[in-house]
């Protein structure tokens, strides 16, 4: 692990793409700008390890754990699934139940 002392403006370069800008220090907290690729994904570590954790108990299990009534057959020729009626898909949400812009702490890093 390389360990590094930084003050606010300054950068680290990791490989030739990405940069890492120390953007402010407020007593335990450090604020830190990533600029990287559109490619390379960027997770903080705890949403990283619990992306992990649901692959890996995807991938663990059974075909029991399957929903075992097949489509019917309306939903066949249309080329969907049958949802719940109170599931609405993704697609077919309207505007006004979009989420919500997400806190500046919770947006993605800019790239």
């Amino acid at each position: 692990m390389l360990i590094l002392t930084r003050r606010p403006g300054e950068r680290v370069v990791i490989g030739d793409e990405i940069f890492v800008t120390v953007m402010s220090v407020s007593g335990h907290t450090v604020r830190l700008g990533i600029a990287a690729p559109a490619g390379v994904p960027i997770y903080r570590e705890e949403i990283w390890l619990a992306v992990k954790e649901e692959n890996r108990a995807a991938a663990a299990a059974t075909a029991d754990a399957l929903p075992s009534t097949p489509p019917t057959a309306d939903a066949a020729h249309s080329g969907r699934s049958q949802a719940p009626a109170s599931e609405a898909p993704a697609s077919e949400t309207p505007a006004s139940e979009a989420p919500a812009e997400r806190p500046a702490s919770e947006a993605p890093a800019e790239r």
